[in-house]
This record gives C-alpha cells, structure tokens and sequence, in this order.
C-alpha cells in the first residue's frame, strides 16, 4: 500500500515538473492534449460527438484564430467528429473490406452536378484561389461535416432520440440566454426584444436577435417528435409546454422572418397532421375558435412589432439594396456568377451601399447569395438539391402515415430552418443542415424498418 502511495505522489511530482519545464508553451500542450483525449473520444463513441455537436451548434460566435485563419467552436467540434469518423471507418475497412458499402451520402447526385456547378464558378471567377478555398470550407464542408457525417451516425432510434434531445438542450440554453437578455434592457423607454447575451466579454450565439430565432423556430417543432418514444401524459404534456416556450421566445424576438416562418410551418403542421394524415375536417367552430384566440394572442405582439417597424425602415431599404446588388450581378454574369464567396466584395464594391450603411455585408438570403456567385447553374443545382430533400421527407410522409408522430414534426422543423435562410446567413451553418440530416436519418431508420418487417 505504501509503494502504491509513493509512487502516486512520484508521478504527480513528475507530472508538475514536466508542466513547469514546459513554460510558455503550456498553453498548447493543454490545448493539444484536450484535442487528442476528443479526438479519442469521439473515435471510441461517434454518437457522443453528435451529440457535443448538436449541444455546439449556435456557438457559431466562440471563434479561435490562428494567424489568418479562424473557426469557431461548432467548426472546431465538428472536424474533429469527422477526423474519428475518418479514423473508425479506417479502422472498420481494415476488419471487414464490405465496411465501406455501410457509409451512405445521402442524395450525393444532385449535391455532386450542385458542386460541379461550384467548382466552374470557382474556375471561372476573378479570384480562383479564394472562391475555391470558400468552395471547400463552407460548400463542401457543410454537406460532408453537417450533412453526411450525423446521417451516418444516427443508425438507430436511441442515437436519434438522444440527438434530438441534445437540439433540445441547445435550444434551451440559447431560449434562457435570450430570456436573461430582459433583465438589462429599458422596458420603458426603449424598445425590447429577447436578443443574445454576452458571456465573459463575447457573444457566443453572436449578437443578432435573428441568430435567436432562426435556431429555435426549428427547434421547437423538433421537439413534438419526441412524443413518439413517449407513453406518458406527463412527459407528453411537459413536451408541449416546452414547445409554446420556445414559440413564446422565438416570438419575443420580434424577428419577422421568424414570424413568417412560425405561421407557414404551423399552418403547414395542423394541414398535414389534421387534413391529410389523420383525414380529419375542421368544423367552422373550431376554426373560428383558433382565429379568435389567435388575434387575442398576436395583438399585443403585433402593436409592438407595428411600433418596431416605423423604427426600422433602413433594416428594409438595407435588404432592398442588397436584393439590387444581387441582380446587377445575376445579370452581368447569368451563367456561373462571379465565383463563391464574392458577394461580401460585390457590396465592398458598391458606393451607395459603403456610403449609406458603412462596412460590406455578406448576402441576407440564399437567393441572393446564389444568383450573384453561382448563376444559373448554381442556383438551379442547389434548388434541385435542396428540393430533393424535402421530396424525400414529403414522400416519407405519405409512406409511413404511422409514423407522423415523429417524421412530420422533424419534417416541419427542417423546412422552417430553411426557408429561415431566404432572409438570413447561415445558409452554409450547421444548425441549418444537421436538422435537415437528423430529418432524413429518421426516414432512413423507418424505411429499414419497414424492409425487416417486409422481409420476415
């Protein structure tokens, strides 16, 4: 016992010592020994990782540079999920050669002519070298990171469920942060709105109330699938409980994009889930009932949001003259753009804009985004991409009916996420494409489903 003892004390010394020799370069030993023990980590339990990415997601803001470079907190997890995945696919190959056959990459064709369509924009711009490093650091990387590896993880419903209860868990801290934001704001004199919070001196989520609600507007109808694993009344009604909290935050944004995409995707939820999957018909009633408790919820809200919008006529004359910007470009280069990336040096470049609101912004909308760099091909490839994906839910949809419980409401969440960024940035983010991939995973687990039950 007393060997035991000693040497314990011995190697702690040691240890001590070792870190005192290392002086200055403490620091990136800490660092680089904190990467390997993830990266063993995330290698040893893939579904782990998921679940550390899907709690990262809105830390898009958490950024680390090294010389010119810099990644934020999500990027850094998310390649470091993708360096194990690498690593125990590696490993798997070497055991069984057939291992390579169990990777899926879900609707690679159209994301493939999509990315053709990127590469000859790249080629084809005044600045190849940086259109193509954008091409592969946010193109490409979102679908591989984002898309492909979280679809391949999610194998069974335990790591679904677990998946989406970590969005859930996301969703909360970001919902409680915006709510923490209410204790420092004038209620009186200036107008209010559930926006991010700092955090030691930064803003994780970044600083922009939309960052707020283009999160939970997916979230939040996210949530209801996790009735599907649950008998209890209690849970059930505690998962709608936190569903209104999340719509009551997100609605407290005061974000009209996120108002719009709220009312298109409950619109869009209790047709299917009423009309279509359950075949049942609203009475007049019940929809005068709805409208009329509706209009007493939304009024205060929209007396706020009227007040709001007086204030903020250049927010809307900024869009404007982006949209323009936009199409000056489309039409100057309508096949290929002027290259991924550029659209930030498209507005650097125009006057009005540098005079009227200062330093350049980057694209407020996918349609912008895509018409300006890509052009035709691009937008058209991506559009068929992305209207893939939803077909794909859609026809899920219509399939497994029994399933609804847990498919429509993923369904819902991925396309609000998505029509969130016809007026947003984060067109290239995680916390657009992982929903997007736990959505699909979900149809994926349900058609093996129903094949075992077909074949036995």
């Amino acid at each position: 016992m007393k060997v035991k003892y000693w040497w314990l004390t011995f190697s702690a010394l040691l240890f001590l010592l070792v870190l005192f020799l290392a002086g200055t370069y403490l620091t990136y030993i800490l660092i680089g020994t904190g990467v390997l023990l993830a990266l063993l980590l995330f290698s040893l339990r893939l579904d782990w990782g998921l679940y550390i990415l899907a709690l990262a997601l809105p830390l898009i803001n958490w950024n680390f540079d090294w010389g010119s470079f810099s990644a934020s907190f999500v990027e850094i997890i998310a390649v470091l999920l993708l360096a194990a995945f690498i690593i125990r696919f590696s490993y798997e190959l070497l055991r069984d050669q057939n291992s390579w056959r169990k990777v899926k990459l879900p609707l690679w064709q159209p994301f493939l002519l999509f990315m053709i369509a990127v590469v000859l924009s790249s080629l084809s711009s005044r600045y190849i070298i940086s259109s193509s490093w954008y091409a592969v650091r946010w193109i490409l990387f979102f679908y591989v990171v984002y898309l492909a590896v979280p679809y391949n993880i999610i194998k069974d419903g335990r790591v679904l469920r677990n998946t989406i209860i970590a969005l859930t868990i996301s969703g909360l801290g970001v919902a409680v942060m915006g709510l923490v934001s209410l204790s420092y704001q004038d209620w009186y004199n200036d107008f209010f709105r559930v926006q991010p919070t700092a955090l030691f001196g930064i803003y994780p989520i970044g600083n922009n109330h939309n960052l707020i609600a283009e999160f939970l507007v997916g979230i939040g109808f996210m949530v209801l699938s996790l009735k599907h694993w649950s008998k209890s009344l209690r849970v059930n009604r505690l998962i709608n409980i936190l569903f209104l909290f999340f719509m009551a935050v997100t609605f407290g944004t005061f974000s009209r994009t996120a108002w719009i995409v709220l009312g298109l995707g409950s619109g869009l939820y209790l047709l299917l889930d009423t009309v279509y999957l359950k075949r049942k018909k609203w009475n007049s009633k019940n929809i005068i009932f709805a409208l009329v408790v509706s209009v007493m919820i939304l009024v205060p809200f929209i007396i706020r949001m009227d007040r709001l919008q007086s204030e903020n006529v250049s927010s809307t004359e900024n869009r404007v003259l982006l949209t323009q910007i936009a199409w000056r470009a489309f039409v100057n280069r309508p096949l290929l753009g002027y290259g991924p990336g550029t659209f930030v040096t498209l507005v650097d470049n125009n006057i009005r804009f540098r005079a009227k609101y200062g330093d350049p912004l980057d694209s407020h909308g996918i349609g912008q985004k895509l018409i300006a760099e890509l052009g035709v091909l691009g937008t058209i490839t991506f559009a068929i991409f992305a209207g893939l994906i939803f077909w794909n839910l859609y026809r899920g949809l219509r399939i497994y009916k029994h399933e609804a419980q847990l498919l429509l409401p993923l369904a819902v969440a991925a396309l609000g996420g998505f029509i969130y960024q016809f007026f947003n940035t984060s067109y290239y983010k995680g916390k657009l494409w992982v929903p997007i991939a736990v959505a699909l995973a979900a149809m994926n687990l349900l058609q093996q489903k129903y094949k075992r039950k077909y074949n036995n």
